[in-house]
């Protein structure tokens, strides 16, 4: 099993594709960007895992880069662990974009 170290990183070369911070996984090579809904024009890229999920009351789309099939679970738990150290473990997670006028489904 993948040991579930992440660290966060800032982004130094920001441009409107790129968030601003981004979760790295240095054992399995994942990386997961961030980028805060309110204040970016996230669009997905259709090659990529995205994930949702509101921290306190601002949406956050995470996006992976370079995916290589690594397992969604580890996503998910980098994920989470952001939002342990932004202070919301308890982060609620879909893969609908919440800009959108769909119904959301909340992924545990």
């Amino acid at each position: 099993m993948l040991a579930a170290t992440f660290q966060l990183l800032p982004v130094f070369h920001n441009n409107q594709r790129t968030s601003s911070q981004y979760l790295l996984h240095r054992k399995s090579g994942l990386r997961i960007n961030i980028f805060p809904l309110i204040r970016s024009d996230f669009r997905a890229n259709p090659d990529e895992v995205q994930f949702y999920g509101k921290l306190f009351s601002w949406w956050v789309a995470f996006e992976t880069e370079g995916y290589n099939n690594q397992p969604v679970a580890l996503i998910q738990k980098g994920i989470r662990w952001y939002a342990g150290i932004k202070m919301c473990p308890d982060i609620a997670l879909t893969t609908v974009d919440p800009r959108h006028n769909a119904r959301l489904q909340m992924v545990n």
